[in-house]
Formats: C-alpha cells, sequence, structure tokens
C-alpha cells in the first residue's frame, strides 16, 4: 500500500531510518491521516485484530498439514482494513523457498479461510491443500494463476526446481485438491 518493501516499513517502524517526504506522504495515505498528524505524534491508526501463527506452510514441495496446539501459536496483529471475521483469519509461517521472491522463508502470511468472503481469484496468493488416499493433509502456497481456462499454481521463486502445478490435473494417490484460503498480507521478522 505504500510503495516500498517490507523490510522498509520495518526500519522506520524500529527507527532505524526515517521516511523521506514521499514515503511520508505514501505512508500517511496508506494510514488514513495526514502527514502533519505522523510529524507531530497526533495520528491514532486503527489497529487490526490480534491473529495466531497456527502452523507452517511450504514454499516449496508439499508439506503435512498440521495446526499446533494453542500454547504454541504466535501471536501477531492482522490488517485493519481486511472485513473477515477473526474466526476465518489465521497466520501461517512460510518454509522453503518456492516463492521466496514475495514471501522469503520465514516469513509470516496473514491468510483469510474460503469461508471468510475473500474469493480465491486469479493473481492472489493462496494456500492449497491436498490429501491423499490415506486421508492425510498436505499445503502448500503459490500464486494462483488462469491460463487457457485452467487454473495453476505458481511459484514465484529464482530457484528452476519449482515448476507450476495444474490444478486441474490428476495426481497419482491425490483423491482432492483445494484452495483453502487466500493469503492477505505478510510478515518478515527481522
Amino acid at each position: 500500500m505504500v510503495g516500498v518493501e517490507q523490510p522498509t516499513i520495518q526500519r522506520w517502524e524500529s527507527g532505524k531510518r526515517l521516511p523521506d517526504l514521499d514515503g511520508l506522504d505514501s505512508l500517511a495515505k496508506a494510514l488514513g491521516v495526514t502527514a502533519g498528524a505522523l510529524l507531530d505524534g497526533t495520528a491514532a491508526v486503527e489497529l487490526g485484530p490480534r491473529l495466531f501463527v497456527k502452523g507452517d506452510v511450504a514454499a516449496g514441495v508439499w508439506k503435512s498439514a498440521v495446526e499446533r496446539h494453542p500454547d504454541e501459536w504466535e501471536a501477531f496483529t492482522g490488517r485493519p482494513d481486511v472485513h473477515a471475521k477473526a474466526e476465518h483469519r489465521f497466520g501461517l509461517r512460510i518454509l522453503g523457498d518456492s516463492m521466496a521472491d514475495v514471501f522469503p522463508h520465514g516469513t509470516i502470511v496473514e491468510c483469510v479461510s474460503v469461508f471468510g468472503g475473500i474469493e480465491p481469484k486469479p493473481g492472489r496468493r493462496v494456500v492449497i491443500v491436498r490429501t491423499n488416499e490415506d486421508g492425510e493433509h498436505e499445503a502448500t502456497v503459490k500464486e494462483l494463476v488462469e491460463q487457457d481456462g485452467k487454473l495453476y499454481a505458481v511459484p514465484r521463486s529464482p530457484n528452476p526446481v519449482h515448476r507450476p502445478i495444474d490444478l486441474s490435473a490428476p495426481e497419482p494417490g491425490i483423491v482432492e485438491t483445494r484452495i483453502t484460503a487466500v493469503v492477505v498480507a505478510s510478515i518478515r521478522p527481522e
């Protein structure tokens, strides 16, 4: 929303660096306040809901989809402008490098389940879960792309080993593949 990379925002937040005038203006617009209110410290910015990182998701190879025990959940603040009930919102930690161009290993992605009202349409990054014949679930995160009427889960990585997944093509031993959530934000912890 601000037009800068996440590490830049983190440097601003930590006080390691200050935005230039264009950055200050963009930040103020994104927050819905004036640049003057940011400078004089009178800006009141709405915080999003308290959400939790409930597990890991693979960006590279499929990984068993297991929700952590609530005692192991890590809290974070969700986006305030996402209009979905908190019960449909959660975080996942990215493992792997197939989305390294946008979500490096360790990034936390804020997700809204498909029941939360955000449509998983082409161009969005999504969480995909597949179920094998033994009833086990595996998950990954990719960008959803439509080409020639087919949906593909596409990696965004400089690593050439990662290939697009044709979501309509049957896979041996897999009984179901479905999109379960849409990624709405990401956080890169330092």
